[in-house]
This record gives C-alpha cells, sequence and structure tokens, in this order.
C-alpha cells in the first residue's frame, strides 16, 4: 500500500487523524480508509455521562433507526435522553446531531442508518467491515462515549481481503455455536475457548502484527463497503477493518452510515462541519 502523504507527513496504514470537515472529505482517497478526530479537549460532561452509563442511570437498549432524517433523529434522541439532566444531555445531543449532520454532509444523503446502545462490550463482535446498501455512499462514523474504544488493523497488515472474510466466515460460525442455537453441546462448549484464540492470533494478519485502538473521545469517520462486494477479493484499502473491544464496562456506542443510494443528479453539496 502507497502511504497517504499530507503537508510533508506520512499516515501509513490507509489511517489519517484530522481535524477538519475537510480531513473527512479526503475519504474518496485511494488508499485511506479512516479519519480519527479527536476533540480539541476532554469534556467535563463526558465524566458525568460515564458515570450514568456505567451505572446504568442511562440505558438505551440497541436501537436501529433504518433510515433516519435530521428531525427523526432529533425526535428520538430527546425522547431517549428526556430524564437526563440537561448539563450531560444538551452537549450529548449537540454532539450526535453533529457527526449526523457530518455522515449526511460529506456522503451527500439526507437519511441514514443509526444505531446506538448502551451495553457492556462482548465477544459477539470480532473484527469485521460495516455494509452499505447498492449504491449508498461508502462513508459513516462510529463514537464511543465511554469505555474502551474500538479497535483495527492497518491496511498494510491484512495479508488480503480473502484471507480475512474466511477469517470471519469461520469466526462467525463459532459465535453462533457459541450461543443457543447449536445442535452441538460438544461443540458449543468448545466455542468460546476457540473464539479466544481467533480474536488473540487473527490469522488474516501477518505474524506479530499490532492491533491498534482508537483514542479517547474520538470520532471515527470511515470507509463502508456497498452489500454487494462484502465477501469479494476487493482491496484492502476499500475498507476500515475493526471491531468492538472484547470486555469492559458499559459504554455508549453511536453509528451512523448511509441509508439511500447517491443521488442522480448532484446540486451544490450542503455544508459540512467542523
Amino acid at each position: 500500500m502507497v502511504p497517504i502523504i499530507r503537508n510533508g507527513e506520512t499516515f501509513p496504514s490507509g489511517v489519517l487523524h484530522g481535524s477538519t470537515a475537510r480531513d473527512i472529505a479526503r475519504l474518496t482517497d485511494p488508499g485511506l480508509t479512516a479519519v480519527i478526530v479527536p476533540p480539541e479537549a476532554h469534556a467535563d460532561w463526558l465524566d458525568e455521562l460515564a458515570e450514568l452509563v456505567v451505572t446504568r442511570r442511562l440505558v438505551i437498549a440497541r436501537t436501529t433507526l433504518p433510515a433516519a432524517s435530521l428531525d427523526d433523529f432529533a425526535h428520538w434522541s430527546r425522547t431517549a435522553l428526556a430524564d437526563t439532566a440537561k448539563a450531560v444531555s444538551g452537549p450529548l445531543l449537540d454532539d450526535m446531531t453533529g457527526i449526523v449532520e457530518q455522515v449526511m454532509a460529506t456522503a451527500y444523503v439526507g437519511r441514514v442508518m443509526v444505531r446506538v446502545f448502551t451495553e457492556a462490550p462482548t465477544r459477539r463482535c470480532g473484527f469485521h467491515v460495516d455494509t452499505v446498501p447498492p449504491q449508498a455512499p461508502t462513508i459513516g462514523a462510529v463514537r464511543v462515549y465511554n469505555g474502551p474504544t474500538t479497535e483495527y488493523v492497518a491496511c498494510d497488515d491484512v495479508l488480503s481481503m480473502a484471507a480475512f472474510y474466511t477469517y470471519l466466515s469461520r469466526r462467525e460460525r463459532l459465535s453462533r455455536m457459541a450461543g443457543a442455537g447449536t445442535c452441538s453441546v460438544r461443540a458449543a462448549s468448545s466455542a468460546p475457548g476457540r473464539l479466544i484464540a481467533m480474536d488473540e492470533a487473527p490469522s488474516f494478519l501477518r505474524p506479530r502484527a499490532p492491533v491498534h485502538r482508537v483514542p479517547r473521545d474520538a470520532t471515527v469517520y470511515f470507509k463502508h463497503i456497498d452489500v454487494r462486494q462484502h465477501w469479494s477479493p476487493h482491496p484492502v484499502t476499500d475498507v476500515w477493518i475493526h471491531r468492538s473491544p472484547m470486555q469492559g464496562v458499559p459504554r455508549l456506542v453511536l453509528n451512523v452510515s448511509p441509508a439511500q443510494p447517491v443521488p442522480a443528479r448532484r446540486g451544490r453539496r450542503p455544508e459540512a462541519r467542523g
């Protein structure tokens, strides 16, 4: 993979640490899979939010808004946070809305899929790539508001997408076996240990390749894949391979992705935030 060069600096691994809407728009660059955008400083309200989530005084059941407009999201979020103190709910609403607006502006869409929840991480979701509907823009975002953040791997360390999808297929099968749906008690009992082994030494990575972690408080804007290309031998640089941490305290997680195709004719692009 050719490193991304910006202002004389090299950004290996397909990841750019940026700060502006212009940086996020660079996700159209070949080879760039994610833009990590940290805040200017850690805000005090995030500490209050973390306490509410960890102590389960703020609980949001796993929710999916399949094709939400900005008004739809605003209505849902105000309802979901109605019992949360304004000192926390106000800046949280602003931050989440800003991420939704940024994805809409960058992808040039008026509706997005929003997934949001508060729960502790488990081994249910290992390394994967996110998908969008056919012909939809492939730029979305994830934000972890407290607790352990998203983990990812460098493009340079991935052997191939064929190797990755072989790993993914096997891991998904093991994850199902570890649940209640398997007909083999023996297979189910051995599945958790095999999952741990797969997670600790992913077979699609070069030997001794590190697993990276998103910095605290950062939002990641990243490449998804058109669902029609999922499982195909596309270039590694077409997607951001990532996973949730395997354990930790309950977290508030927001995930946003385009939910409609690119318009046939583009007018003036909406202004992006940042």
